[in-house]
């Protein structure tokens, strides 16, 4: 059974998913991807990227940080061949989707999902699984010219993170008619909900 987790901040819904997921060993080995902080968040205070660590290993998510950057498909074969979760952090949705491009991480994410094996996303490991991110990136803060903004296409819809806390605001005043325009089904997420996805259908958790 197709298994994916689909947060906005993962700190607030990691012990409602943690009671769910299913693995295949019953562990929680998890390749944390830090890639999409790699790109626009430089300066950043990165307190709820350590927030969501920490959170993941109280709720029992046995967590090793992991870069796909540099990284190619056989790489990522032998170094994940023994994970029981994929998570991908928040960040540059931009760097993110190149970089899977890049080492053939889409195709293995594919792979791995379709074998029933879980995957949890916050923020752009959210957008990263839609069909098109196009109105993602009016959350973005790292744009470079002539980006392809197709996404991996693990499911149908694009997930929209961070509604109503002040830090998005400002972007979400801006993207009205990019959002108006897009074709893809899109679901907005507060903090403290989740989209659950179980094969073809999906429910969005509120904790």
């Amino acid at each position: 059974m197709k298994q994916l987790f689909l947060t906005s901040e993962v700190s607030l819904v990691a012990k409602d998913i943690s009671k769910k997921i299913k693995t295949r060993s019953g562990n929680l080995k998890t390749a944390y991807i830090t890639t999409p902080l790699e790109k626009g968040h430089e300066q950043d205070d990165l307190m709820w990227h350590e927030q969501n660590k920490e959170t993941m290993k109280e709720v029992g998510f046995d967590i090793f940080e992991y870069t796909i950057t540099s990284k190619n498909l056989q790489d990522l074969e032998r170094d994940l061949s023994d994970v029981d979760v994929i998570y991908v952090e928040g960040g540059s949705l931009v760097h993110m989707l190149n970089q899977s491009r890049l080492s053939g991480f889409d195709n293995f994410i594919k792979k791995f999902t379709e074998s029933g094996n879980p995957y949890i996303g916050t923020s752009t490991g959210s957008f990263i699984v839609a069909p098109d991110t196009e109105a993602g990136l009016s959350l973005e803060n790292y744009i470079e010219d002539n980006f392809n903004t197709k996404g991996i296409g693990l499911v149908n819809f694009l997930v929209m993170p961070h509604w109503g806390t002040n830090d998005f605001k400002n972007h979400y005043k801006t993207m009205p008619e990019t959002m108006y325009q897009t074709k893809t089904p899109m679901i907005i997420l507060s903090d403290n909900q989740y989209v659950w996805v179980k094969d073809n259908s999906f429910e969005i958790i509120v904790v």
